[in-house]
């Protein structure tokens, strides 16, 4: 089995932003297993400037069937419920099925994905969802216990295949400590801030055999856990991508979103009769609407709601 088309990936400007972080070779003594377990000569090694950790894929010396041909990472109580987007870097010089097996403790589960990395002997961004798929439901808390990164799926394949790993992180918004996800509908009022990672786009995983195409979208989430009244939202300290605030302007008309960049101004509400309005309301497409109903419009340069 093997992807037959290009897969769309995250920007690896996120990388630096995710709030959940796995494993980072940075804060890694060169030389060392980097905290994995010893399966594939795992190594902290510098790349460039940058510090990753390599792994060689090698012959099976007895123990568990082809036990040597993934790197495996300890997450102890890493914290799962919300944030079931995985993520890392990965540079190897086969394009090829990579696959990520989630162990839980004392077997709860196993849960695998596998994603197609496409990009030989360059860094790509692996994405796997685990909010979808086999085991899913089982994934909610802290009773996961190993993350394993099979370069060639379950396969002695490989032998001898060196593969470098960054990067390892879960994804998504949190409001304080709290995944976003979790949140009750509506639940964040007043003047909110949001960490983590903020984006939306497109990738695909299998996990039997047939490729499922996952979209997600971060902004409708935060939209729908934020009130009405909530009145500033402050993004700054979140990666963001693919950035779209349209649907949460609508909802909460006027918020100040703060963001990296700067500010994003709120959207009005028009509350007169608009058949007494002097300047001309265009629609999102730019052309003129002589008599405007219900929605969301461009008045004197600004977005508009008009009720």
């Amino acid at each position: 089995m093997r992807k037959l088309f290009l897969l769309a990936t995250l920007a690896v400007a996120t990388v630096c932003n995710a709030q959940v972080v796995l494993w980072n070779g940075e804060d890694k003594e060169l030389g060392s297993d980097g905290g994995f377990w010893n399966r594939a000569d795992p190594t902290v090694v510098d790349d460039n400037g940058n510090k990753c950790l390599k792994v060689t894929l090698k012959a099976n010396p007895g123990g568990w069937d082809q036990e040597h041909h993934n790197a495996a990472l300890p997450v102890g109580d890493a914290n799962f419920k919300g944030l079931r987007r995985v993520t890392f870097r990965l540079k190897m010089e086969d394009k090829h099925n990579v696959m990520v097996q989630l162990e839980g403790k004392d077997g709860a589960y196993n849960a695998k994905r596998v994603f197609w990395y496409d990009t030989p002997n360059e860094w790509q961004v692996m994405t796997y969802e685990y909010s979808v798929g086999p085991d899913n439901e089982k994934i909610t808390d802290t009773g996961s216990n190993v993350i394993a990164i099979w370069p060639f799926e379950e396969t002695a394949q490989g032998e001898g295949k060196t593969i470098y790993i960054d990067d390892i992180q879960l994804e998504g918004p949190m409001a304080g400590e709290v995944a976003v996800r979790t949140l009750a509908d509506n639940s964040l009022t007043g003047d909110v801030v949001i960490t983590g990672t903020i984006g939306k786009g497109n990738y695909q995983n299998t996990w039997d055999g047939d490729w499922h195409g996952e979209a997600y979208d971060d902004y409708a989430l935060l939209t729908a856990k934020l009130a009405s009244t909530a009145t500033s939202l402050d993004v700054s300290g979140a990666g963001l991508w693919e950035q779209d605030w349209t649907a949460i302007q609508e909802k909460c008309p006027g918020i100040t979103i703060k963001t990296k960049e700067g500010t994003v101004t709120g959207i009005s509400t028009i509350r007169q009769n608009t058949e007494n309005m002097k300047a001309p309301v265009y629609n999102l497409n730019g052309q003129q609407v002589m008599n405007p109903s219900r929605g969301l419009y461009i008045v004197n340069g600004k977005k508009m709601i008009i009720k």
